[in-house]
């Protein structure tokens, strides 16, 4: 499939967050309570609040991430 640069950082950048908010949620979750009842709801529950704030964190801080190291180095070939 054919897709533009613009586009793959885009979906590069939402399959991180997805990724990580879900690892780390749950792993959170386990340490804090354990599997106890109900553990799976309240895993989904944080899950979903840690992929929208590290989405949009993702989406304003990797620009700027970028830009300041652009700044500082330079990428050899």
């Amino acid at each position: 499939m054919l897709i533009t640069e613009k586009t793959f950082k885009i979906l590069f950048g939402i399959s991180i967050s997805l990724v990580m908010s879900m690892l780390m949620s749950f792993f959170m979750i386990l340490k804090n309570v354990g599997f106890i009842d109900g553990f799976f709801i309240i895993w989904l529950k944080s899950w979903a609040i840690g992929l929208v704030v590290g989405t949009l964190a993702a989406a304003v801080a990797v620009p700027i991430i970028q830009k300041t190291l652009a700044h500082f180095f330079t990428i050899s070939n």
